[in-house]
């Protein structure tokens, strides 16, 4: 009997889940909500980068990715939908994520990652959407950056819209933010609306089966056994 994988969790005074710092495609999504009883659909996936031999480029699946939360504009519940959010990424891909401490760090920082708390890779934070462009323009809801390294992601950012994420229903900031950890650990948009990483916006509130397929070729479940 394999014995259960440890699990990070998020505490109130800090932390969240993200790795990289290179603009890659934002998750320009409208969250459409479906029952939380739907069945996984089969469906396409995709993968941000690739070697050359075909094979997604992916975080180091022996270390774990450590992850740092700028709070200040954080809706209510932020926290708890935080840590389903990472559980459900985790459970996916075999990835393990490590919650380092909170920060004031802004996403729109140049040198936001560099200024992060030690062991930290990857910077989470809401927005106001006066303060992003792409918010203000009604172009995204939230935008994620991984940044490649030796042929592995090594570090990362995620921006949220703030004022979205304070309206929106429960379902719909689960759904938005389980698209952009997919981006952040590797997935691409696909051009299948049946899929979470649907390039036009998710239908569900969490990952389908062509999701799945490609969260699990992301981390050791496909690839070195780590301990």
């Amino acid at each position: 009997m394999t014995s259960p994988r440890r699990r990070s969790r998020l505490r109130a005074a800090a932390l969240v889940v993200l790795a990289v710092e290179v603009p890659v495609a934002a998750a320009l999504l409208v969250a459409r909500t479906t029952s939380s009883a739907q069945a996984l659909e089969p469906g396409a996936h995709a993968f941000i980068q690739e070697h050359p031999d075909g094979t997604p480029v992916t975080w180091d699946p022996c270390s774990p990715i450590g992850y740092a939360v700028n709070w200040d504009h954080a809706p209510a519940g932020a926290l708890e939908l935080l840590t389903d959010a990472v559980d459900s990424v985790e459970d996916a891909t075999g990835l393990t994520f490590q919650a380092v401490g909170a920060t004031r760090v802004s996403p729109t920082s140049a040198s936001a990652v560099d200024v992060l708390p030690a062991g930290a890779e990857v910077l989470v934070s809401w927005v106001p959407t006066a303060d992003e462009q792409l918010y203000r323009d009604g172009e995204a809801l939230a935008w994620a950056r991984p940044v490649v390294t030796g042929g592995v992601y090594t570090r990362g950012q995620v921006s949220l819209d703030a004022d979205w994420f304070a309206a929106a229903s429960r379902e719909q900031a689960r759904g938005v933010l389980l698209h952009e950890l997919g981006h952040l650990v590797g997935l691409d948009h696909v051009d299948d609306p049946s899929q979470l990483m649907d390039a036009g916006g998710s239908r569900g509130r969490v990952y389908q089966q062509g999701d799945l397929e490609g969260l699990a070729e992301l981390g050791p479940r496909s690839g070195p056994r780590c301990s």
